[in-house]
Parts: structure tokens; sequence; C-alpha cells
């Protein structure tokens, strides 16, 4: 193929490597909340001298660290499992007797009952530990206050980590979501630009195109756990779960066929087919390109509603172009590795601008 296409833009590697609080921004911030609200929660302790208080710092810890997108939940599962196991425990006990067979047979009873809460919601997680505290340290005749004791710190430990949560640095798991998806049309579109650029103008970057592969990837990790966070997140207005489940289920379909045409991205620079036999290929190319720039755009600013009429017409145009080849049998005479090559491209392109297509009309469904 001859570079009488018009030139599509290949993505460029940034020379400067990001900064280490670039990279790190999220982890650092994470680890001064935990340090925030642990010793906010021991400078409660220490100062009213609080009995038994330090059950307040761990809690707060405990909590700050379970859930980065969503610490209310972490504060409600650890409130409603220490006090479903501080309960149990504090009722249990005194039927079963204060000595250490009554004890044993209490942890066992309680032990396995929690465990198999915790199987079915994870909101009992703190339930068995909780009970087995009250059992063991309680002493004579002490569980029902030990009992209490532990519930009221907890729910002090939680409070001061939601706290700090909601006012340093809050993560926004719906925005940190949005991000997430607009990084992933972004990695797709730059290896949309190369596998193109590769198999209209003949450029045989097969390294880059195996590069910008492997970071799509690597962009498609964790959007389950940033899912299930914004899911979670506390907010005033409603998390639509299907219609980004079925948006993130689109893009997958885009970057698992990307993914295919990458791998096959060095048969379309060897197949070296005259560049003017769709001439509506280009131009379907560069407004697929420009797609997925301004759908990344759009997830990141909600509300923007994308019209996707000229990405029509290029499909349309292109349609028109392959029903004449088909008819004029114009590939006929080439070899098999030439022909073959030239089909799994067009069709192929033509797949991504329909997927595209499907993207924008089930973006305003976000919200």
């Amino acid at each position: 193929m001859a570079s009488a296409n018009p030139s599509l833009p290949i993505p460029q590697n940034p020379t400067a490597p990001p900064s280490f609080w670039s990279q790190q921004s999220g982890p650092l911030k994470q680890g001064i909340k935990t340090g925030l609200a642990g010793t906010i929660t021991y400078a409660i302790y220490a100062g009213f001298h609080l009995p038994q208080g330090y059950w307040a710092v761990f809690a707060a810890l405990v909590v700050t660290q379970a859930n980065l997108g969503a610490s209310w939940k972490a504060a409600l599962y650890r409130t409603i499992g220490s006090t479903c196991g501080a309960l149990a425990a504090a009722l249990l006990m005194p039927m079963l007797g204060d000595t250490p067979a009554g004890a044993g047979i209490a942890l066992f009873l309680l032990a396995t009952f929690f465990g198999y809460l915790t199987s079915l919601h994870p909101s009992f997680t703190a339930a068995g530990f909780t009970a087995a505290l009250i059992l063991v340290f309680s002493g004579q005749g002490e569980p029902w206050h030990m009992a209490w004791l532990r519930v009221l710190y907890t729910i002090l430990g939680a409070f001061v980590a939601f706290g700090v949560g909601a006012l340093i640095w809050p993560v926004h798991a719906r925005v940190g979501l949005r991000c997430k998806i607009a990084s992933i049309l972004d990695g797709a579109g730059a290896l949309y630009r190369a596998v193109a650029a590769a198999a209209l103008q003949g450029i045989d970057n097969e390294q880059q195109v195996r590069e910008l592969d492997r970071q799509l990837h690597e962009l498609r990790r964790g959007i389950t756990q940033q899912m299930d966070e914004a899911k979670s997140e506390l907010a005033f207005s409603r998390f639509n779960e299907g219609a980004y489940l079925a948006f993130v289920d689109e893009a997958d379909q885009v970057r698992r066929r990307l993914t295919a045409m990458a791998e096959d991205s060095s048969l379309y620079v060897h197949a070296q087919l005259p560049p003017g036999l769709v001439p509506s290929l280009p131009a379907l190319v560069e407004k697929s390109a420009q797609m997925f720039a301004l759908l990344g755009e759009a997830v990141r600013k909600p509300g923007e509603v994308l019209n996707s009429a000229e990405l029509d017409a290029t499909i349309s145009a292109l349609d028109a172009d392959l029903a004449k080849l088909r008819e004029q049998r114009a590939t006929t005479p080439f070899a098999l590795d030439r022909m073959l090559p030239f089909w799994a491209l067009v069709f192929n392109l033509r797949e991504v601008a329909q997927d595209l297509k499907q993207l924008a009309s089930t973006l305003p469904q976000l919200g």
C-alpha cells in the first residue's frame, strides 16, 4: 500500500517518564489518610482516658484501609460485624458458663456461625473476631460491659475514618471510574491509529503496535473493582450500573477486535494493496479515530451527546465501494496472501466503526 492515502497521525510514546507523585499519589494519599485516622483516634483515646479505647484506634485503621472508594460501606460493615459478634458473645457466654470449657464451646459455635455468614455477606467479617475478643478477654461477669465498649469504640473509629476519608483528599469513585473508561478509550484509539497507519500507509510499526496493545491491556485492569467502588459510593444521584456494564462490555469488544488486528498488522503491511481500491476507507479510518477521542472526552464530561451521522455516512460510502468491488470482482487477481488480509482489514475497520456507533448510543445512559 502506498502513501497516497491521507496520512493518519501515529501516536507517539511520551519521552518524559511520569513523576513519582503522579505514579504513586493514590497509594501515598491513602497511606497519609490511614495515618491521620489512627493518630486522631489515638488523640481522642489518650485525651479522654477512654478505658480500652485502643480498640477505636484499631477500628479506624482497619476501616480506612478496607475500601479506597467507599469508606462509608467499610465503616458500616465493620460496625455491623462488631455489634453482631459482641452481642452474640455476651448472650451466649452466661448460658455456657465462664469456665474455659464453656468459653471454648462458645468460641467454636460463634466462629463457625459467623464464618458461615461471612461467606454469604462481607458485613460479618469482623463478627467472629469480635466474639473471640469478648470470650477471651471479658473476664468474670464482664461480657456485656466489654461488648458495649467494643461496639462503642468501633463506631468511634469508623466515624473518624469516614470523616478523614470524606474531608482529606476524598475519593470520588464515579469520577475515577469515568476517567478509567476514558483512558481505555484513549488507549484503544492510539492502538487503532497505529494499526490503521500500518495498514493504509504501509508503515512497519509492529513494535509500537505491540507496546500499545500491552498498554491497553494494562489500562483494562482494575475496572471491575472501580465499578464496585462507584456502585457503593455514597452519592445523591443514582448509579446506573446496567448502563456502565453495557458500556464497558462494548468497549471490551472493541479492545478484543483491536488486539486481533494488532496481531495481524504485519500481514496488512506486506499485503501491499493498491491505495485507491477502496476510496472511502481512509475517510472511515479518520472518522473512527476522531470518534475514539470524542468518546473519551464525552465520558470524562457527563452530559455531552455525540452525533454519529458523519460516521454513518462513511460506513455507507464504504458499503457502496465494497458492493462495487464484489460486482467487479476486483480482488480476484490477487493471491490469497494479499486478498485475505485485505478483506479481513476492511471487515474489522467497518466493525470497529459500528462498535463506536453503539458506544455513542449507550453513552447518554451513563448519566
